[in-house]
């Protein structure tokens, strides 16, 4: 889903970045299924995980959601939001989630008690279809918990010494998208721009701003670049 689109012939001291992945640790604590017999997650989602397995679960949820998305992978959630348990999948290649809870009519600050408990494949749309009570479109979550989740760091694809530009022909129609990031998104269609480039013109903070960039990552909205050593 996320590919390189940078032009070959770029002037810039810039190249295109390998887009390394983002996912969670599935051998050992909660994200195992502790109980419930080996993992069967894909050798690439383990892998991805597996970067995040010294970090509280609480601040991950974004990045296990980023490596689904990555490797089109449908992923059963377990989160915690105010001491309730809800499951949530997400399957990247119909665009959909399948929920106990309707995520996406939660009030904005709601998202940032969305904690994540454990992770497990799930890919049985049947299954789904019986157990979970509500299905929606996977597009607006997305930009709901990379703008409102916990989790505002830059995704590892996007931090260090990068540019990014928007992806032309890509809309943002039907998602919650405000005036000053509007004007953010704008400005990164016409060339390559670094977060300190656009925070010399923006009403918006550093963290809002990463928290676009993560959102427009997850819509395959952006063409990410990375300085050459």
């Amino acid at each position: 889903m996320f590919h390189s689109t940078l032009p070959a012939k770029s002037t810039t001291a810039f190249l295109p970045t390998d887009l390394p992945s983002t996912l969670c640790d599935g051998t050992e604590g909660p994200l195992s299924g502790e109980g419930r017999g080996p993992s069967t997650l894909s050798p690439s989602v383990l892998h991805d995980l597996q970067r995040y397995s010294e970090k509280p679960l609480s601040a991950q949820l974004l990045p296990v959601v980023a490596a689904s998305m990555r490797h089109g992978k449908a992923l059963s959630l377990a989160v915690d939001f105010d001491g309730r348990l809800v499951k949530v999948t997400l399957h990247p290649r119909r665009h959909l989630y399948y929920g106990d809870l309707d995520l996406c009519a939660l009030p904005d600050q709601s998202f940032l008690r969305i904690k994540l408990i454990a992770v497990e494949p799930d890919a049985d749309v049947e299954r789904l279809l019986d157990a979970r009570q509500h299905i929606g479109s996977l597009r607006p979550l997305l930009w709901h918990l990379a703008l409102r989740g916990a989790f505002s760091d830059l995704l590892p694809e996007l931090a260090g010494d990068v540019r990014c530009r928007v992806t032309l022909g890509v809309t943002l129609t039907g998602l919650p998208v405000d005036g000053a990031i509007r004007r953010l998104v704008q400005r990164m269609k016409s060339e390559p721009r670094s977060i300190e480039e656009l925070l010399t013109a923006t009403p918006l903070s550093r963290v809002t701003t990463q928290r676009v960039w993560n959102a427009l990552y997850l819509q395959s909205a952006l063409m990410v670049s990375r300085r050459v050593t």
